[in-house]
């Protein structure tokens, strides 16, 4: 057998022994519904990457948001598909600081902030709640599918506002974190969607 013969050979038989000896990817295993709800409960400190985009009666805007969850309080930020800043947001025990066009901004709300500043409304004070599949104590008319996974329910905002909120999709792990979620105000119809690129826990 020539040299040639010999190396196509050896590497066809290297192939194959990799082939072989592959692990089978396995199928994740779903936390049941109550383990799940009490991990996601039990989940203070998170970190999201992911693409928003909010249409609002008056206002549309999209661009990547940036979530940081560090027990009760959060730091947000949120910059247009080409690097600029759009605001940047954090709360601590005394209150809410909001930088936008320039300017910081404080006040005892979130909510009220991001209102006032940007023209359009979110229910970011539940957020922290909602982006991890969960209702807050507002929440009704709740709907699960067969996993126990939560898709849909609603929620009134800490400005009296009526929200519908639901996940088409998930993450295919254990926790089943979301991977998709839009939200539809009933008060004035603005629209907002999320899709998460990344969690990290």
């Amino acid at each position: 057998m020539s040299s040639a013969k010999m190396a196509a050979a050896f590497a066809l038989a290297l192939l194959l022994s990799a082939c072989a000896s592959s692990p089978k990817t396995s199928p994740y295993v779903p936390l049941s519904a109550q383990q799940r709800q009490l991990q996601l409960e039990q989940l203070q400190e998170f970190q999201l990457t992911g693409a928003l985009g909010v249409k609002a009666p008056s206002d549309s805007i999209s661009g990547s948001l940036n979530w940081q969850q560090q027990g009760p309080f959060y730091k947000a930020s949120m910059t247009n598909f080409v690097g600029i800043s759009i605001f940047e947001l954090e709360t601590d025990s005394r209150g809410a600081t909001i930088k936008a066009d320039g300017e910081t901004h404080q006040a005892q709300s979130a909510s009220a902030l991001l209102d006032y500043l940007s023209g359009w409304s979110l229910p970011i004070e539940e957020m922290p709640l909602w982006l991890k599949g969960l209702a807050s104590s507002s929440g009704s008319n709740h709907q699960w599918d067969q996993l126990g996974r939560l898709t849909a329910f609603e929620l009134n905002d800490n400005q009296g506002r009526s929200w519908t909120v639901s996940y088409p999709e998930f993450f295919p792990d254990a926790l089943a974190l979301p991977k998709r979620v839009l939200l539809e105000s009933k008060t004035d119809g603005t629209r907002i969607r999320l899709v998460v690129r990344q969690w990290q826990l």
